[in-house]
């Protein structure tokens, strides 16, 4: 296998540094030779240990250059070791110091007094570095400004961070990534301008330094800080002007239509966009087709269906009343219920009726009836979807939910007054419907009529009462005094759950000591008393209630015959 020169001089580094270091270990015990200064060896140990603190790509080369470095220049490093943290970045920096530079060494040595708990203050080391000019070459600097940055942004000094990303980002290598970290330090001191200020550069540069892609993203940052920074108008400005530069027959960029919608709704010039979205919806070729044919394909594009929708917004927020309701009845042609109540009022507008029953028609193969009177009651058109539903009942009368529907749909037209006979009205033509007599129960609680609507529930059949419902059962009991009602409740809750509460078994107890049929009632608890732990104490409790009582009025307290 052939060996590439750089290959070739790497392994033979790497094989000198290991010679070296079995060498110095061998010989490390040896006696210093006279007329050598004992303090090298300790120097180089004590060096060598702190460049563990520099980056990793930067040791290696440290290491051996402080192998091979001469004996006058190690102990100059053992000077500089004694020198204050201050001084000693200052000769690695800007002043003459134990080692020529550039240097591996000599920059690894930046890194390490960089990370010393001793370290000067962050902005002294910013200035030293920025004064370094070349005793260390620009991508270390860069990377000893992005270390200082980071460590400024720990601290909490966010501004200092800001400027030593501005100092890196003034570098003619700095990248795109450099900006990144600018922009984000910028962002997380609340100052868009300082990031807006480096976007705009980079957008700005001839030529350009930036790929398709990291233009884009770019540009979606402009935008993202123009709104941050609430210039709003100008942000609108600058996405409307992109807009104006294409070509007339060009295809318009589905990101900047993006930045051009939200940066028009937030300064208020929707309308603006306008021109721009009904060229993007013509060049669609679902465009082309009509509502008949939109409503029955099986899928349409994802942006076509995004811009008829935001079409549709706008033009109805600006009073375009004729362009909103073509895009409504396409919107509903898709099967967007929610657009039917607009659409309805639109329609009364421009007499365009026998359109929307059109489209009403076609969408009840896809959408049952009841909800598509639901879509038109909840956008606030409760009377149309009356209509619509009554309609649909003459044919259909053994329409369950349509009936449901028609009911509610009263409800809200006519006020909570009629409820009850409203839901009555619906039992009588369904009768055993449970939800309808929850509903109706409901009402009559709400009407002060705790009695009927004990009735009601009790009517339920008990294979299709849930819990909610049998403590809904159980409190009105109470309420009414009504103790075999209580206590067949709170029985039912206790046979129904695997693992019954302390609680209900307890209320259960509380109903069988004012029970009128003590031996039926205490069977009952005999039971539910089974279902629990054995040799607990309140399961001896339990088992210890005598099976006769005193029973006087409904309450927690009962007196033992």
């Amino acid at each position: 296998m052939r060996l590439s020169p750089r290959q070739a001089f790497s392994l033979i580094a790497a094989y000198a540094l290991l010679a070296a270091a079995w060498g110095w270990r061998l010989h490390a015990d040896d006696p210093a030779p006279s007329g050598v200064n004992p303090l090298l060896a300790d120097t180089r140990t004590a060096i060598a240990s702190s460049l563990a603190r520099a980056p990793a790509h930067l040791q290696q080369p440290a290491v051996l250059q402080l192998a091979l470095l001469p004996d006058h220049q190690v102990e100059a490093l053992h000077a500089w070791l004694k020198a204050a943290p201050e001084q000693r970045l200052r000769q690695l920096t800007v002043r003459e110091g134990p080692l020529n530079t550039p240097s591996p060494l000599n920059t690894a040595l930046v890194f390490v007094e960089l990370t010393r708990a001793d370290a000067p203050l962050i902005e002294d080391s910013r200035l030293l570095l920025s004064a370094s000019g070349d005793r260390i070459s620009e991508p270390h600097k860069i990377e000893a400004l992005e270390l200082l940055a980071s460590q400024a942004a720990a601290a909490g000094e966010r501004t200092l961070a800001i400027e030593i990303h501005e100092r890196v980002c003034a570098f003619p290598s700095a990248t795109w990534q450099h900006a990144l970290a600018l922009i984000e330090a910028a962002r997380a001191a609340r100052r868009p301008a300082a990031a807006l200020r480096v976007v705009k550069d980079w957008l700005s540069e001839t030529p350009s330094r930036l790929d398709a892609a990291q233009r884009e993203a770019a540009l979606d940052l402009q935008i993202s800080l123009l709104l941050e920074g609430s210039r709003y108008a100008e942000a609108s400005r600058v996405t409307l002007e992109s807009l104006r530069a294409l070509k007339a027959g060009a295809a318009i960029p589905a990101r900047l239509m993006q930045r051009a919608l939200l940066a028009t709704r937030a300064a208020g010039e929707s309308a603006e966009l306008m021109p721009w979205i009904e060229r993007q919806l013509r060049a669609s070729p679902d465009h082309q087709l009509s509502l008949k044919d939109l409503a029955a394909k099986p899928s349409v594009d994802a942006g076509y269906r995004h811009w008829l929708a935001e079409g549709a917004c706008i033009a109805d927020l600006n009073h375009q009343s004729s362009i909103a309701c073509e895009f409504f009845f396409r919107l509903a042609a898709l099967g967007e219920t929610h657009v039917l109540a607009r659409l309805h009022a639109l329609v009364a507008q421009l007499g365009r009726g026998r359109e929307l029953a059109a489209v009403l028609a076609s969408l009840q193969h896809r959408f049952p009836p009841h909800q598509l009177a639901q879509a038109l009651a909840e956008g606030d058109a409760p009377a149309a979807a009356r209509a619509f539903l009554t309609a649909h009942l003459q044919s259909s009368a053994d329409d369950r939910e349509g009936w449901r529907m028609l009911a509610q749909i009263d409800m809200a037209l006519r006020g909570e007054a009629a409820s009850t006979m409203l839901w009555q009205g619906f039992l009588k033509r369904f009768p055993g419907d449970v939800t309808a007599m929850r509903q109706l129960a409901a009402c009559q609680v709400s009407a002060a009529q705790p009695r009927q609507a004990l009735d009601t529930l009790q009517s339920i059949p008990v294979g299709q009462l849930d819990e909610p419902t049998l403590r809904h059962i159980a409190a009105l009991a109470v309420q009414l005094d009504d103790v075999p009602a209580a206590h067949r409740a709170q029985q039912l809750l206790v046979a129904s759950s695997a693992h019954p509460s302390a609680r209900d078994v307890l209320a259960l107890a509380t109903t069988t000591l004012q029970h009128p049929d003590a031996a039926a009632a205490h069977e009952a608890l005999s039971e539910a008393a089974s279902r629990l732990p054995a040799g607990t104490g309140f399961h001896r409790f339990l088992t210890a209630i005598p099976g006769t009582v005193e029973a006087t009025h409904f309450s927690t307290a009962a007196k033992s015959e």
